[in-house]
């Protein structure tokens, strides 16, 4: 019996912070925040600060946390187990802590094909910040073929896509745009998105993800 009382409180509330275990959240946006402390700002072609003498026209993209440990586990659930709140409130805290971008669109990383994942989490994730920038989110990116996840990647070192492998819907052609993800591991996604939205008329500016593999 003392034992039933004791993990009746996760059988009425089965969800709870993976950071602070509270009950009943997925997680708690003060604990979500404390996960965001590490800024950076880097080149996406090579992964070194920015700006990047090697690339001084690359594209250069920001993070505010590391991809490790508890965050890790914060990453996993939001893309996994259906916490699509997370995501939003990932938006709302980088919106926050990053300087609002001179951009007409967020772009969320699509999906890749074939996936089973029932939502994008990037495209969620570019919600939450448009809400408090007030910066429209513009669903244009696509793949053109079915890829494996990057991040399950066993090729860390290569930082390039095939041309051609995703392209860009009518829409932002002469804006200025913002790419957004979870998640940069070797940045071939980012990339491959910005040389499509380029190739279409439109000018990436810049990229924001949540966490930055290290």
């Amino acid at each position: 019996m003392e034992s039933f009382f004791r993990y009746l409180p996760h059988i009425v509330w089965p969800s709870s912070c993976p950071v602070c275990g509270r009950l009943a959240v997925k997680i708690c946006p003060e604990c979500l925040e404390s996960l965001s402390g590490h800024f950076s700002r880097f080149c996406v072609s090579c992964g070194r600060d920015a700006p990047c003498g090697a690339h001084p026209d690359g594209l250069v993209c920001r993070s505010v946390s590391v991809y490790s440990g508890i965050n890790r586990d914060v990453v996993h659930a939001m893309k996994y187990s259906y916490c699509k709140a997370i995501a939003l409130m990932m938006g709302e805290v980088m919106a926050r802590i990053l300087p609002k971008p001179g951009a007409d669109f967020l772009v969320p990383i699509p999906l890749h094909k074939g996936g089973k994942r029932e939502y994008n989490q990037a495209k969620l994730i570019a919600y939450g910040a448009g809400r408090i920038w007030n910066i429209p989110i513009k669903d244009c990116a696509r793949w053109n073929v079915d890829r494996k996840s990057q991040a399950s990647s066993l090729d860390k070192t290569s930082r390039a896509l095939p041309s051609g492998v995703m392209t860009s819907n009518a829409g932002a052609e002469g804006k200025s745009v913002i790419l957004v993800d979870d998640i940069c591991t070797t940045g071939n996604t980012l990339l491959a998105a910005a040389r499509a939205l380029g190739e279409a008329g439109a000018n990436p500016l810049g990229a924001m993800v949540w966490g930055r593999s290290v």
